[in-house]
């Protein structure tokens, strides 16, 4: 058998069971499985599972306080003994308690910090931050002190952005990317005598794929190469180009396709975005295609308990995907062109634990504001039953005037379904449960649970598994929710009029030209008027890619 090719060839899966004690009357023959015929793996006695209290009882976990996972007297990671050490742990007890003071009050809705986060960077610790960061010596040699990744992960709040960026590129990834980021944000430290040992050396995977099924073949380059060291070079079909302009353009047409209406992924309205070739021949509307918008930002689409496993598993592989798609983005330093929601990079950051029904309004302004009216009844009704001094009717007579814009809860019509889902019921039979006054704070912390967690759990879990398969998603952790979109994404989407002067310092103009040319003067000053659209389709052509990086003008 050993000597057969096919036995190293193949890969075999070996199944584990737990060992069952046998009984002293019954033995099996030359030690025979006594697991049964159900299953792979046999059966054995499994235990009683546990009640799900959330659909049989309606009963959502409890909100946990983010507050708590940073009031410690000590640091979360093992540290050299230094004195150091105390105050690093005060100011990272008084940086938390800077973002989320709010939650020791319960009367007190989510509120900005009292400072600035700015106000905790130490300008010494950077300054020596960025001189051991910006030795190619020290990077080449991976010889970076091991306090440099510990602070970055522990206290991040004592550095701006960009140095934080910069260590993140440096400790999550390997040697020659962190060199080649290095030499890209300081191409000057590449021109020296010894510019051959500072070179990185990456290796690089060219792959031809498809304009018509780029979605599709994405999907299969992520999986073949996700876990890939090298790096990812596009060329299309029937096309010459290839190299950073073609990749780049790879991972914006990627981007728009997975917002598509019709793969039901995310929340949000349709639009319809005609083809240029359909346009051109000014063909009927059944050729534009709907993709998927939100002015908060992409959030996943609410899935529901009983939905089919085939369209569960479906939904799955997409967000896998995702992951995956935006970790390599990431690790290759390019840039994606998906407008996520803070909500969605609170996930990523594992964050969800500590969401509450504030959170609605960077998923869905709208319901969030209905949400937070009948909360604020469920408040106004808890205070009258707490408070003595009223009598039985004194108390009834108010609580018949706690309504919605003079409406009775019990006359919205409101039932146990996911608002503007009413295929997802937010409990076991939910959709025969009509809301009241008694039943409304139950209704309400449903309504964010399963907005914000439940419904979209199955997704977001697939985007950290998928992520994770490239590089650690705890590396993330250095930075805050919203600059993770810089990271994914690029220069922050407000508008920003592009202006003469910065034009003329940032460009470099060649082959003959000068900045004193005519032509140069008149592309900066159209350029100049550009609004956003036109910037975007400006960047796409030149570049392939719609925004600009980190850094830039």
């Amino acid at each position: 058998m050993f000597g057969s090719p096919g036995i190293w060839a193949r890969i075999h899966t070996i199944y584990y069971r737990p060992a069952q004690e046998e009984s002293h009357g019954s033995s099996k023959k030359g030690g025979e499985c006594s697991a049964g015929k159900k299953g792979k793996g046999g059966k054995w006695h499994s235990k009683r599972k546990a009640p799900d209290e959330l659909w049989n009882e309606g009963s959502p976990p409890e909100r946990n306080n983010p507050l708590l996972n940073f009031l410690a007297d000590k640091l979360p990671r093992e540290y050299l003994q230094d004195p150091s050490l105390d105050v690093l742990c005060l100011l990272r007890v008084l940086h938390a308690l800077n973002r989320y003071w709010y939650t020791l009050y319960p009367s007190v809705k989510r509120n900005k910090p009292v400072l600035p986060v700015t106000e905790f960077i130490n300008t010494k610790l950077t300054a020596k931050v960025n001189r051991q960061l910006q030795d190619p010596i020290v990077i080449m040699t991976s010889n970076l002190p091991t306090w440099l990744k510990d602070i970055g992960c522990v206290c991040p709040f004592l550095f701006p952005f960009e140095t934080r960026q910069l260590l993140f590129y440096v400790t999550s990834f390997d040697r020659d990317r962190a060199l080649l980021r290095l030499l890209d944000a300081a191409p000057e430290l590449g021109v020296t005598d010894t510019q051959e040992r500072v070179t990185p050396d990456l290796d690089r995977k060219k792959r031809v794929i498809s304009r018509e099924t780029i979605l599709k073949q994405g999907e299969q380059l992520m999986s073949e190469l996700a876990s890939s060291r090298s790096l990812l070079e596009i060329q299309y079909e029937g096309e010459v180009g290839t190299g950073l302009g073609p990749t780049l353009e790879f991972y914006s047409l990627v981007s728009k396709e997975m917002q598509r209406a019709d793969l039901q992924l995310w929340k949000g309205a349709t639009v319809k975005i005609g083809i240029e070739e359909a346009m051109e021949e000014d063909e009927a509307a059944s050729d534009c295609v709907e993709y998927v918008h939100s002015d908060s930002g992409l959030y996943p689409l609410p899935i529901a308990r009983n939905c089919k496993s085939s369209h569960r598993t479906k939904i799955k592989n997409k967000f896998q995907f995702l992951g995956k798609f935006m970790a390599k983005a990431v690790l290759d330093n390019r840039m994606i062109d998906l407008p996520f929601s803070q909500t969605f990079y609170q996930w990523l950051l594992a964050e969800e634990s500590s969401f509450d029904v504030a959170d609605l309004k960077g998923i869905d302004p709208d319901i969030a504001k209905t949400v937070t009216h009948l909360q604020d009844i469920v408040h106004k009704k808890a205070k009258l039953d707490s408070d003595r001094a009223l009598s039985s009717a004194e108390r009834q007579e108010q609580m018949s005037q706690l309504t919605m814009d003079g409406c009775p809860v019990e006359d919205l019509g409101l039932d146990f379904t996911l608002p503007g889902y009413p295929n997802i019921e937010l409990r076991k039979g939910g959709r025969d449960m009509a809301v009241n006054l008694d039943n409304l704070a139950n209704y309400v912390s449903l309504v964010s649970h399963w907005m914000l967690i439940e419904g979209v759990t199955t997704q977001m879990e697939a985007v950290r598994e998928g992520f994770n398969t490239v590089f650690p998603i705890s590396s993330l952790g250095m930075f805050y929710p919203d600059e993770l979109d810089q990271i994914f994404c690029g220069t922050v989407q407000s508008f920003i009029p592009w202006d003469f002067k910065v034009l003329s310092e940032s460009c470099k103009p060649d082959h003959g030209y000068t900045l004193d040319s005519d032509s140069i003067n008149n592309l900066y000053n159209i350029m100049s008027g550009y609004d956003q659209d036109e910037q975007r389709a400006f960047l796409q052509f030149v570049t392939g890619c719609p925004r600009l990086p980190i850094g830039s003008f």
